[in-house]
């Protein structure tokens, strides 16, 4: 029974969601809100799953000498800011913004700005122009990049237009692309679990 009612669960769950979209009616709306719930308990859940992750983490690192001082503030910061949040909230002008606003936001541009060299990196590394194709990518890449910066203005204005075309165009079309494959193989996955035919979601 450890599988046959999960697998239950899974089919039942599964036939209900579909009908919702083929059949109006309130007990399908009921039943939409259901699982409406369901996925912010499951949410809920998953956000206390990472607290206790970064509490385990940090807690290691502390006893076992690895990086203690960087965990301390790690862990003093996250307390302060739950603390601040909890007595004052959230709102502007607050403690927790402030620390937000002027602590959080910093540090999280100056990561993208890191990010972004080793990006450029990894497309010097990967774009080698071996043949037509990788010669085009490599072009495309060249454009949207400065198209993305003030210089491209000023060496010549259409660069910006044409970044934008690639990525309104050609991007978007293979991203199409690639959403729709990924949804396909979603809905194949969802019809293999609901007739019991993927097991690897089930414990042993």
């Amino acid at each position: 029974m450890k599988k046959e009612i999960p697998l239950l669960i899974g089919f039942l769950a599964t036939i209900g969601w579909y009908l919702e979209f083929f059949l109006a009616g309130r007990f399908f709306e009921n039943w939409k809100m259901l699982f409406m719930t369901g996925f912010r308990n499951v949410a809920i859940v998953g956000l206390l799953v990472g607290i206790v992750n970064v509490v385990r983490v940090n807690y290691k690192k502390i006893k076992y000498n690895n990086d203690r001082w960087y965990a301390v503030y790690q862990m003093s910061i996250i307390a302060l800011m739950i603390f601040f949040a909890s007595i004052r909230g959230i709102s502007p002008g607050t403690p927790f913004d402030a620390m937000f606003t002027y602590g959080f936001v910093p540090l999280d541009a100056t990561v993208f700005s890191l990010l972004a060299f080793y990006v450029a990196s990894a497309s010097y590394r990967s774009f080698r122009i071996k043949s037509v194709e990788s010669a085009f990518l490599l072009l495309a890449a060249i454009i949207i990049m400065l198209g993305k910066m003030p210089i491209a203005e000023a060496m010549w204005d259409k660069i910006p237009v044409i970044g934008e075309w690639i990525m309104d165009g050609p991007t978007s079309a293979g991203k199409r692309a690639i959403l729709f494959g990924a949804f396909l193989g979603g809905l194949t996955m969802m019809i293999r679990i609901a007739f019991g035919l993927e097991r690897a979601h089930l414990s042993e």
